[in-house]
Parts: structure tokens; C-alpha cells; sequence
């Protein structure tokens, strides 16, 4: 049986069960304790528990400190919540929400392995939208896969199990050059043990997108390392191929998340996150993305849906095969005329419809050709400064109206263009009125000194400076219950707005130890029992011993009163068995040798009385005439 089960975690948390088992730590479900905890007393959570036998190793013992440092710094809807932290040498532990649910994985198992293009977009958007919050705060997960992702009753979803991220500001290499995650789901450069960044979460996400639509991993094998291989070299079959019902729009964007090259990819959760609502809104959409190539970095080479296809092969009739609307008779000419005619009808339609379209705009838009305002196409205007754009010459001649606007925006330095609306490579009637936003750079906002403020009162100021708010506990005896310790950062640091802001809240104390109460001269061993319990102690052995005081009282203790044990920690005592009794002597009967002298002491007084004479050990030969006279008397 596992030893934790039955137990109180530092007082606060009851550990009812085993949930789960991973690679360095075990999950158990537990009730919360008391009134003074992160959340209500009775809540059910999740505590996840380093493995005793890895508490020496300063490898896994960094990593999981690092998931407690990762996981600490998120606040989203889509991943797991934390309440609270425990990292000491005893045991380290980190308290998490319980989600009642299955995983994707249990989930996709279900539904044969395969989803629909509705339930797709809706998962994987979600998925996105907690690496967004994520990688802004500078984790990445390194691990994404069905198997850490638990799927709610009501369809969302919750991120968890943050074991090998990495805060990405503190570090840039895998340890020691190994490769970690799931390797059907790990990005090339992963399985290459390089650099990872939030690139690497896009590609397992494409990976998993794959997986939804088609009911197929995109590379398998039996080995591990072969699949890390073919993660590395291969490129996977075309959903085209394997899944053709699902929409190109889909495909496109699966491709691009999952490119070898991470440069190819989405830069970002959040563009990832744009195409899939620009497919929401149109999906027949195409998006011809562009990309890299491996050996001329510097050269842009576009490409469409079409070139993901092999080219069919031309059938070839049969011998003794008829000719028909079907078949093709062998030679040039009849092959020219058959190209040919076609491409004659359309070319006459395409003109037909040119023609009307012309009629159209002479008959309906008459005023705009008087006033010779043409279409133009927008200009792409981000990136560039606000001089930069009003010397264009659609700007400087007056081609577009534009508006400006000012945000913050931490991803472009103040003064450049960021965003505008029409997007660039949209067709306008010259003249019309076009939205750039320039960005004011990052906004910062100073930690205010929340110390001693109630949780509510500090939440509510940070939460009005636009800072996320991470709440955690900790022990202060110099601070009241439920007031503010310290912020970290700590008061008075430049912070970017809507980054996170960890506050500490005292909680009360929680006595591990005890001390031995003394149990000598107490009357029985119900009493001392009895005092025990009211410290929290057990009683241990008893042993009796004689002594002067009355049985069953309490003569000796171990440990000694005053002693400081653990709580539930075990007294063994010494009770009286009362006085030791008088040993008895039993009476000695007299000895052969003393009877001998008495028996000759009374002939000796004899004979002196009668005037004779007796010898030890031999007879009389003679006798005295008193002697004759009782002899003579006796008979």
C-alpha cells in the first residue's frame, strides 16, 4: 500500500488515493483541510508528489522545481489550475486543480481515433489559446500531446502536466543534448536535441491536428528512435491522400504547423489562432502559404494546395479497347483537338463574361468612372514608421485617406505600424479610408507595495494596473492571516502590462512537532494515554518494573518530558508493580553431627550423677554397682 495514502501533507491536505503514475512523480486525489488553506475546506485536488527514490537527484529534482516555477507563473481558463506549492527536503509536492474528466487521448480512442473538422478547429483552438498565455509568460511545454490534455463534460479543455517545460528566459538547451517529450508528437529539432522555442509547441500541435482529422499518426514505427528519425528526415503521407474530405483551408494550415523548418511555421500560438478564425468565417479560404527552403534560406518559393498532389497518370487504353467519350485514340492530332477545343470554349466564356462584367460596371458605377477613381491594391504598411508610410505614394498622393491610431503593444518598438484594417493586398476604391495603428511600445506599470493589504483589496489593485494576479500561500508569523506578505516581482519593479504578478499570503502555521508532556507519577496507563492524545502523541511500549509507589503508576517516560518530537510521534513509559516482596526462609533440621553432641552431653552428665564413667564410640567393659541396681530395676 502506498505510504502517502492516509496521510496529511503539512497539515493542510488529506491524501485519499493513487490517480496517476508518471516518470518522475505520482498524482493522488486529496480532500483540503481546515479554514486557513489556498481553497474552501472539502475541495477535492490533485497533488502531485516527486517520487522519494528521485528526491536525491538533483537532475529530476531541478526539473520538477522547474515545473513548480512554470506552472506557478500560468492564470488561463484552458490549463489546470494551481493552488499551491511545497518544495522543501522532505517532500515536494505541487496542489493542483481535480478535473473530472478523461483525457484527449481516452477521448479520441472513443470516437475510433478520428474527429470531425468541427470538433478539430474547436479542440486545437483551445489548445492554442493556453500556449498563448504560455508562451507569453516565457514557458514552453515541450510535451504536448493527447495524454496532457483533459477533456470537461461541457468540451473544454485543460492543459496539465508542465514536467520538462522550460522557462525559456532562464534556458536555452535541452539537458544534456537529450531529446524529451513524446516522440510522436516531437518537433525535429527536439528529436535533434537543439534549441527549442514556442515553434516546437506549433508542431506537436500540428501533429495532433493531424492525428484528429486523419486517424493517423503522421510517422510511426515500433522503435522509438525510428520514429525520432522519421520525425527528423521524413515528410508525412498528405492529408490529401489519407483524409480528402477534410477542407484544404484544414490542410493548409496542418502543413504549415507541422514544416520542418521552424522559420515555416507559425511564429506564433496567436497566428496559428488567425487562420483558424479566418477559416471559421470562410472556409474555402486558400491560403498559398510561402516558404523557406532548407538550402537557399534567402530565396522565397510559393506554394499552392495542388503541388502537394502527384500528378496522375495518363491511362493508357487497352488493347481491343474501343474508342469513346472515355478513350483516347493513340496519336497526336486527335490529342491536340481534344485540348485543344476545350481550352477554346473557355477562353470564349472567360471573354463572354469579361464583356458583361464591363457592361455591368459602365451601367451601375457611371459616376465613379466620370470621376476617374480607380481600384487600388493596399500597400502592406506594417512594420514601417509612421514618416515611412506617409511617404508612400499611395499616402503621399492622396490614393487612401489614412486614419491614425496609437496603442501599446510589447511586440513592436514604439513608432511602428502594427496593425491596419483593410489588411494589405485588399482591393480599395482610391480615396477610401484606411486604419494604421501605430504602437507605443510596451506599457509598464510599477509593483505598488501591497504588504499587510488584505488578498481581496491587493488582487483588485494589481487587477486594475492590467497585471495577471497569481495567488499562493505562504507561512508568516509576523503577518496576520490572510494579509499580504510580499509580490514578486517585488514592490516598486517595472512589470509589462498584462504580465503576472505572484502574491504571497500568510497563513497560519502549521505545527509539525510536539512536545512529550510529563506522564511520571500518573495512576495508570489510561491516563497516560489520555494525555498523550491531547498532544498529539501515542503511547508505545509498557514495560513494569517493582518500586516504592503504588502498582500501575507511572514511573518512567522515553523520550523525556519536554522532549520535541514529530506529531503522532510514540511515548514508551514504565509502570510500577508495586513493593518487591520479602524472600521467605525456610527452617533447617539439625545436623547428625550436633545431635551426636548433644546425645554425649547428656551421657556425660549422666555418668558424672551416678558416679561412672562413659567413652564415645566404645562400650563399658565394667560396670559401677548404681548401674547393676537400675539395670536389675528396669527388668
Amino acid at each position: 500500500m502506498d505510504n502517502l495514502i492516509g496521510k496529511k501533507l503539512d497539515g493542510l491536505y488529506e491524501v485519499k488515493e493513487l490517480i496517476g503514475s508518471g516518470g518522475m512523480a505520482n498524482v493522488y486525489k486529496a480532500v483540503m483541510l481546515g479554514r486557513n488553506g489556498p481553497v474552501p475546506a472539502g475541495t477535492v485536488v490533485a497533488v502531485k508528489v516527486l517520487r522519494q527514490e528521485y528526491t536525491h537527484d538533483p537532475e529530476l529534482v531541478r526539473r520538477f522545481k522547474n515545473e513548480s516555477k512554470a506552472i506557478s507563473l500560468l492564470n488561463h481558463p484552458n490549463i489546470v489550475k494551481v493552488y499551491d506549492v511545497s518544495v522543501n527536503d522532505q517532500l515536494q509536492y505541487i496542489v493542483m486543480e481535480y478535473v473530472d474528466g478523461m483525457t484527449l487521448r481516452e477521448y479520441l480512442n472513443e470516437r475510433g481515433g478520428k474527429l470531425t473538422s468541427r470538433e478539430t478547429v474547436h479542440f486545437i483552438s483551445q489548445i492554442l489559446k493556453a500556449l498563448e498565455h504560455a508562451h507569453a509568460n516565457g514557458v514552453v511545454h515541450r510535451d504536448i500531446k493527447p495524454q496532457n490534455i483533459m477533456l470537461l463534460d461541457n468540451g473544454q479543455l485543460r492543459m496539465m502536466d508542465f514536467g520538462i517545460a522550460r522557462i525559456s528566459r532562464a534556458e536555452n538547451q535541452l539537458s544534456g543534448g537529450k531529446a524529451m517529450g513524446s516522440v510522436h508528437y516531437i518537433s525535429p529539432e527536439q528529436a535533434k536535441g537543439d534549441e527549442t522555442d514556442c515553434t516546437s509547441d506549433i508542431y506537436s500541435v500540428g501533429v495532433m491536428m493531424y492525428e484528429m482529422l486523419s486517424g493517423q499518426l503522421p510517422f510511426d514505427a515500433e522503435d522509438a528512435v525510428e520514429v525520432a528519425i522519421k520525425q527528423i528526415s521524413d515528410q508525412p503521407k498528405s492529408l490529401h491522400e489519407i483524409a480528402p474530405q477534410v477542407p484544404a483551408a484544414l490542410v493548409e494550415i496542418t502543413e504549415k504547423a507541422m514544416a520542418k523548418l521552424p522559420q515555416n511555421r507559425y511564429a506564433s500560438a496567436r497566428e496559428m489562432l488567425d487562420a483558424l478564425d479566418t477559416y471559421v468565417q470562410n472556409p474555402s479560404v486558400m491560403f498559398e502559404y510561402q516558404y523557406i527552403t532548407e538550402d537557399a534560406p534567402e530565396k522565397v518559393v510559393k506554394r499552392t494546395m495542388n503541388q502537394n498532389k502527384e500528378p496522375r497518370p495518363v491511362r493508357q487504353p487497352q488493347s481491343g479497347e474501343r474508342s469513346g467519350s472515355r478513350s483516347r485514340k493513340k496519336g497526336g492530332k486527335r490529342k491536340r483537338r481534344t485540348i485543344f477545343l476545350p481550352a477554346l470554349l473557355g477562353i470564349t466564356v472567360a471573354f463572354a463574361l469579361a464583356c458583361m462584367a464591363l457592361c455591368w460596371l459602365i451601367l451601375n458605377d457611371s459616376s465613379n468612372l466620370m470621376n476617374n477613381k480607380a481600384d487600388i491594391t493596399l500597400n502592406d504598411y506594417i512594420g514601417m514608421t509612421q514618416e515611412e508610410a506617409q511617404a508612400t505614394e499611395q499616402v503621399a498622393s492622396g490614393q487612401i485617406s489614412v486614419t491614425w491610431e496609437q496603442e501599446y503593444n510589447s511586440n513592436y518598438a514604439a513608432g511602428y505600424i502594427y496593425k491596419q484594417s483593410p489588411v494589405s493586398g485588399r482591393t480599395v476604391r482610391e480615396g477610401q479610408g484606411v486604419t494604421l495603428t501605430v504602437s507605443l511600445g510596451t506599457q509598464y506599470v510599477t509593483v505598488p507595495d501591497l504588504t499587510n493589504y488584505v488578498q481581496a483589496d491587493a488582487e483588485q489593485q494589481l487587477k486594475s494596473l492590467g497585471v495577471s494576479v497569481l495567488v499562493t500561500q505562504a507561512v508568516d508569523t509576523s503577518v496576520a492571516s490572510g494579509a499580504v506578505i510580499r509580490t514578486d516581482p517585488a514592490a516598486g519593479t517595472q512589470v509589462e502590462s498584462g504580465s503576472t504578478v505572484v502574491v504571497y499570503v500568510s497563513r497560519p502555521q502549521v505545527n509539525t512537532t510536539a512536545k512529550v508532556p510529563a506522564l511520571t507519577g500518573l495512576k495508570s496507563v489510561n491516563d497516560a494515554r489520555s494525555v498523550l492524545v491531547q498532544n498529539k502523541l501515542g503511547l508505545g511500549s509498557t514495560t513494569e518494573q517493582y518500586s516504592d509507589k503504588p502498582a500501575g503508576t507511572i514511573i518512567a517516560q522515553n523520550p523525556a518530558a519536554g522532549s520535541t518530537v514529530k506529531v503522532n510521534s510514540r511515548v514508551s513509559v514504565t509502570v510500577s508493580a508495586g513493593p518487591e516482596p520479602e524472600p521467605e526462609v525456610p527452617e533447617e533440621p539439625a545436623s547428625s553431627a550436633e545431635s551426636s553432641d548433644s546425645a554425649s552431653s547428656s551421657g556425660d552428665w549422666w555418668s558424672g550423677l551416678v558416679g561412672g564413667s562413659s567413652s564415645s564410640g566404645s562400650s563399658s567393659t565394667g560396670s559401677s554397682p548404681l548401674t547393676d541396681w537400675w539395670t536389675s530395676l528396669l527388668s
